[in-house]
């Protein structure tokens, strides 16, 4: 990884310049050049100074390399988080409502099955408002396009969202898909903002969020993040062929 290679570039690069810098700074300036004896250290060679050159361009690389990836594994751990929070937050309101999810619970009864069925999925995170706390966590770090809410209920829709929610998780199939990021896709253009990933289908992520990758929580409780391979098999492990979401 970069990140481990950079500590010994590094290094070298300290005992190239310690070696060096400051015979190289009398070679560029002549006021300051002195001519060698014949038997004292001799100026750096041309040779030794496009290595020099060389690795601090490899280092400028490498270090920008680092600090990208270093970035998108924290947001990809945030993205984690917060699905994480979503799952439990899920698992709680089903404990206190039948064992069903806010989707499969009708808006009577303080669900949101009317609503989702018309394309919106924020109805479904308002409704597990007291269990979620607050809807900053419903924002993946990633998703730089949208911004938080500070209220469930004021300017609170599915723009200020990044995770889909499924229609049909049930705790009886933990491998169902209950919720992830909004980047999902199986080519297919949704209907009225619901997707119906199927088993047989071939699906993946869009490069909107986390560069072509992407979190899915699952009716366990568990999160994964996942390549478009790893979402494919993920799907066909599900336990039911097809699932159905809605995105935000």
């Amino acid at each position: 990884m970069p990140h481990r290679r950079f500590p010994k570039i590094l290094e070298t690069v300290f005992f190239l310049m310690r070696r060096g810098v400051f015979t190289l700074m009398n070679f560029s300036n002549p006021r300051l050049m002195k001519l060698p004896h014949r038997n004292t250290s001799h100026a750096l060679t041309k040779i030794e100074i496009t290595v020099i050159v060389a690795i601090i361009t490899i280092l400028a690389f490498v270090a920008g390399a680092w600090i990208f990836q270093t970035r998108f594994r924290a947001r990809s751990i945030c993205c984690n988080c917060n699905l994480k929070q979503v799952g439990l937050a899920s698992r709680l309101w089903e404990n206190d409502h039948g064992s069903k999810f806010p989707t499969q619970v009708s808006v009577t009864n303080g669900g949101a099955l009317e609503l989702v069925t018309n394309g919106d999925v924020f109805p479904v995170f308002q409704a597990m408002s007291n269990e979620l706390v607050s809807p900053i966590i419903l924002l993946c770090p990633s998703d730089t396009s949208r911004t938080p809410s500070k209220s469930f209920i004021t300017n609170f829709n599915d723009s200020k969202i990044s995770y889909f929610a499924s229609l049909d998780a049930n705790e009886t199939m933990p491998q169902m898909f209950l919720s992830g990021d909004r980047n999902i896709t199986n080519r297919i253009p949704p209907r009225h903002d619901i997707l119906e990933l199927k088993t047989n289908q071939a699906v993946g992520w869009t490069k909107t969020i986390h560069n072509a990758r992407g979190n899915v929580g699952f009716a366990d409780g568990s999160v994964q993040i996942m390549s478009n391979s790893g979402l494919t098999e993920a799907l066909r492990s599900s336990e039911t062929p097809t699932n159905r979401i809605v995105l935000p």
